[in-house]
């Protein structure tokens, strides 16, 4: 009798112990897994055709960036002040990018036949948000000073509706255009470019290093 409770007792415990070891192995448990799609930003910049001008005079001036297209005119002189002659032309950047980009706008004019340019010279438009920057590989370069916001990213000073117009102005100096530019044709070529502005440093913004978009 005393042995058949011994052995009872000895069943209890070891029932007790696995039970013991089974809590000890029974563990809350979950588990969950995600997929994550990061898309790179996009940087996309365009400007509109300037248009032909179907005649220019010495002493004109051409002024890009116009609120409107009025093409040319003439300002009433009087008392002895000659009348001014010149183009109003729209010259208007997109800009659909993601991101928020640095922009700058790269103008080059040159006469046909190889004709000395002396006779040119470009005036930015005081009180506008574009900052000349004088010749850079015999281009005037117009920059934007400060970060044109992008649709998703907007950690700059402008939206593109406040900035579209790149408004500068074109001089052609009447004293030194002489006969031999006559019916001679004034060539231009206007390339924007934009740059991210997110880790990019403001005095080093690498703008040479442009590309075109696939």
């Amino acid at each position: 009798m005393l042995q058949r409770k011994m052995l009872m007792s000895i069943a209890s415990v070891l029932v007790l112990v696995a039970l013991i070891a089974g809590a000890t192995m029974a563990w809350f448990t979950d588990s969950e897994t995600v997929a994550a799609t990061f898309t790179a930003g996009t940087v996309d910049v365009g400007i509109t055709d300037p248009l032909d001008l179907p005649i220019v005079n010495p002493g004109d001036k051409i002024n890009f960036g116009a609120e409107k297209d009025l093409g040319y005119y003439h300002n009433a002189g009087g008392d002895g002040i000659a009348p001014q002659g010149g183009y109003d032309r729209m010259l208007k950047i997109q800009y659909t990018g993601s991101k928020a980009a640095y922009v700058r706008v790269l103008v080059d004019a040159t006469w046909a036949n190889q004709l000395p340019n002396t006779n040119l010279s470009m005036t930015d438009v005081a009180g506008d948000n574009w900052e000349y920057k004088g010749l850079i590989d015999g281009k005037h370069v117009f920059q934007l000073n400060g970060i044109l916001n992008g649709s998703v990213e907007k950690i700059g000073d402008y939206e593109i509706g406040a900035v579209e117009n790149v408004p500068f102005i074109l001089n052609i100096d009447g004293a030194t255009t002489g006969n031999e530019y006559q019916g001679k044709g004034l060539l231009m070529n206007v390339e924007v470019q934009a740059v991210q502005a997110a880790n990019v440093d403001p005095s080093a913004i690498p703008f040479e290093t442009v590309t075109p978009a696939p």
